[in-house]
């Protein structure tokens, strides 16, 4: 599958991607580091010990790989965790709705992820 391909399949424009980054070798480089990136399982962790500081600085993080690299599915899920607990302050937020935004996270994610193995 061409990169082009992989980002049409997500729902994504290409051309937008190319234009930030400039070369497809960037693009396919920076989509697998992505996938390598630790980020995802530091929010798994925070999320299981309820580390809401954490949760939010891993999941702003997602969101600013997501958005530099044109993934506005995982950019949304990640976007709406981040502005959830934005708005309160430690020790407000709903564990349930945590974990229901963090599994959004991890759909798209694993989207990316299953998508990208057949590039």
């Amino acid at each position: 599958m061409e990169l082009q391909t992989f980002y049409e399949n997500i729902g994504a424009d290409y051309q937008v991607v190319l234009q930030r980054l400039r070369r497809e070798s960037l693009i396919d480089k920076y989509l697998h580091l992505l996938l390598k990136d630790p980020v995802f399982e530091t929010l798994q962790h925070a999320v299981e010990s309820n580390d809401h500081e954490e949760i939010f600085r891993a999941a702003h993080t997602i969101k600013g790989m997501a958005l530099n690299l044109e993934l506005p599915p995982l950019t949304a899920a990640s976007s709406s965790l981040t502005e959830y607990l934005r708005t309160l302050s430690p020790g407000e937020a709903d564990s349930s709705v945590v974990k229901e935004k963090y599994a959004d996270i991890v759909k798209e994610y694993e989207t990316v992820r299953d998508l990208l193995a057949r590039f």
